[in-house]
C-alpha cells in the first residue's frame, strides 16, 4: 500500500509544479500524506490551500486536526 500511496503523492507533487495556483492538488496531496503518517507534509499541504482559499473549510479542519495531533504525540518536546 505504501508504494501506491507514494507513485500517488509522487504524480500529484508533479502536476503541483506544473499548476502551483491550484489548491485542490494540496488537499489532496495532503491527505494522502496524512493517510501515510506523514503529518508534517500534510500540514504543509493543508497550510497551502489556506493560503491560497482562506476560506477553506476542509483544509481548516484537516490543520485542527493536526493541531491536536501534534500537541498531543509531541507534549515532552515541548515541555521537557
Amino acid at each position: 500500500m505504501h508504494n501506491r500511496l507514494q507513485n500517488e503523492i509522487d504524480l500529484l507533487t508533479t502536476a503541483i509544479g506544473e499548476s502551483p495556483g491550484d489548491h485542490k492538488l494540496y488537499l489532496e496531496r495532503g491527505k494522502l500524506y496524512h493517510r501515510d503518517g506523514a503529518f508534517d507534509k500534510a500540514m504543509n499541504d493543508f497550510i497551502r490551500v489556506r493560503q491560497l482559499v482562506p476560506s477553506h473549510t476542509e483544509a481548516g479542519e484537516y490543520i485542527a486536526m493536526l493541531r491536536e495531533i501534534f500537541e498531543f504525540r509531541y507534549k515532552d518536546i515541548y515541555n521537557p
